[in-house]
């Protein structure tokens, strides 16, 4: 058994997922990879890196003790982490995941999405199959115990058939949803995938993806499961939300939303049916950023076990999204430039 300071770890990118995030006084904790770190038994942080300099004084004030770096190559030479976190912009991210494996770092979590670019990420495929390190990628919500216990019911029939599922995805008023997608839409599909146990199948889309503020309706299919999915901006608020439709039952899941929905004798119709909510609000911890780390940890401990989100589930997010753009010519203007997307997940 393992005991505290036995995993060393560092982040690259002490930004908002990799650090920051952990002091939002709303957020449940741990929040960052900083937090799911220092909250694991097992791990220990001990170096951070980041080319801005005042992410890097913010971090070495919140822990002087760590070890601190403009350069991730050097820290990774340098410290020789047991796992390294990935946590910076987007467009590093397979650049520091190539370094990280080429120099044999044994476990790597990377943030969503792997890259901006489908064709980048698919380069590097050889090095991920030829090496011995792990590649966890941090679709968050596959570690979620509601997200968990929600599968755990679809695979029971508790409700009878999963036979429908409407999603929206709406963030803020002026992004358009090419962004959007490559933001939390990348969470959106993965949980589709997670949910259904399949791989979604697109079938047609309408709508203006290169818009601010766009709107854009997505018919897909898990397996034999029609899925309507709406991802769209023009709103001031944000919602992440699933609605699944049973033979006798439904459930709602999404931020801040956790319902269960029983068939029973309606209250209003002789000799109809109506849903009943018979459950409201997750109770308790979801424990999604420390789940996370837990099966990082696994891992580790544990060569040839299963990862439960791959880089080729990663992969797999890209390549839904590069399909569904892919219908639509991209407007050659500066609103629908993907340069620099924020690794961190706005919500």
């Amino acid at each position: 058994m393992t005991s505290k300071n036995d995993v060393h770890c560092a982040i690259a990118g002490l930004g908002r997922i990799g650090v920051s995030l952990e002091s939002d006084p709303l957020r449940e904790k741990p929040a960052s990879h900083m937090g799911a770190i220092d909250y694991n038994r097992t791990a220990q942080l001990v170096a951070g890196s980041d080319p801005d300099e005042n992410k890097r004084i913010a971090f070495k004030s919140l822990l002087p003790d760590c070890a601190v770096y403009a350069n991730t190559e050097l820290m990774v030479e340098e410290i020789k982490p047991h796992i390294l976190h990935i946590a910076s912009i987007t467009d590093s991210h397979i650049p520091i995941l190539k370094m990280a494996l080429s120099a044999g770092v044994p476990m790597v979590v990377c943030e969503k999405p792997l890259s901006n670019s489908l064709e980048e990420a698919r380069a590097l495929l050889p090095l991920i199959d030829s090496s011995d390190s792990v590649v966890l990628v941090n679709h968050e919500r596959r570690f979620s115990r509601d997200y968990r216990e929600v599968r755990g019911l679809i695979r029971d029939k508790a409700f009878g058939e999963l036979l429908s599922i409407n999603a929206r995805l709406y963030m803020g008023k002026t992004r358009p949803v090419s962004q959007i997608l490559y933001h939390d839409g990348t969470h959106m599909l993965d949980i589709l995938r997670f949910l259904t146990d399949e791989n979604l199948e697109i079938l047609h889309s309408e709508g203006e993806p290169y818009r601010k503020g766009g709107q854009l309706i997505v018919l897909a299919r898990g397996g034999s499961v029609p899925i309507v999915l709406d991802v769209s901006g023009g709103r001031d608020h944000l919602v992440f939300e699933l609605d699944l439709s049973f033979e006798k039952g439904r459930i709602r899941i999404g931020n801040g939303v956790y319902e269960l929905w029983s068939s029973q004798e309606s209250p209003y119709y002789t000799g109809f049916r109506s849903l009943s909510c018979t459950s409201s609000g997750w109770k308790g911890r979801t424990a999604y950023f420390s789940s996370m780390m837990n099966h990082a940890i696994e891992l580790l401990n544990n060569p040839g076990r299963k990862c439960e989100s791959s880089y080729g589930d990663g992969l797999k997010v890209l390549e839904l999204i590069d399909e569904i753009l892919g219908a639509y010519p991209q407007e050659q203007n500066q609103d629908s430039s993907l340069e620099k997307t924020p690794s961190s997940s706005v919500v």
